[in-house]
C-alpha cells in the first residue's frame, strides 16, 4: 500500500510540474502579446482570480516560491 501512495504522489507531482510550466508559458505569452492571444488570453485573468482568492497577505507568493524551490531542487 505504501508503494501505491509513493507512485501516486510521484505522478501527481509530475502533473503539477507540467501544469506549472503551462501556466508560466501562458502568463509569458499573454504578457508579451496581450489578452487577445487565442489559447493563452484568459490565463492572466484566471491566475489573478486564483491569487486574489488565496489572499492578499502574500500567501500565494509564499506557496509559489516553495513550489518553484522544490522544482529547482529536484533538477
Amino acid at each position: 500500500m505504501n508503494k501505491f501512495f509513493k507512485k501516486l504522489t510521484k505522478q501527481l507531482w509530475q502533473a503539477v510540474e507540467i501544469l506549472a510550466a503551462i501556466l508560466a508559458i501562458g502568463l509569458l505569452v499573454s504578457g508579451l502579446f496581450g489578452p487577445d492571444v487565442p489559447f493563452f488570453g484568459g490565463i492572466t485573468d484566471n491566475a489573478k482570480g486564483v491569487i486574489d482568492s488565496i489572499g492578499s497577505a502574500g500567501l500565494g507568493v509564499i506557496v509559489a516560491i516553495l513550489i518553484l524551490k522544490d522544482i529547482w531542487k529536484r533538477q
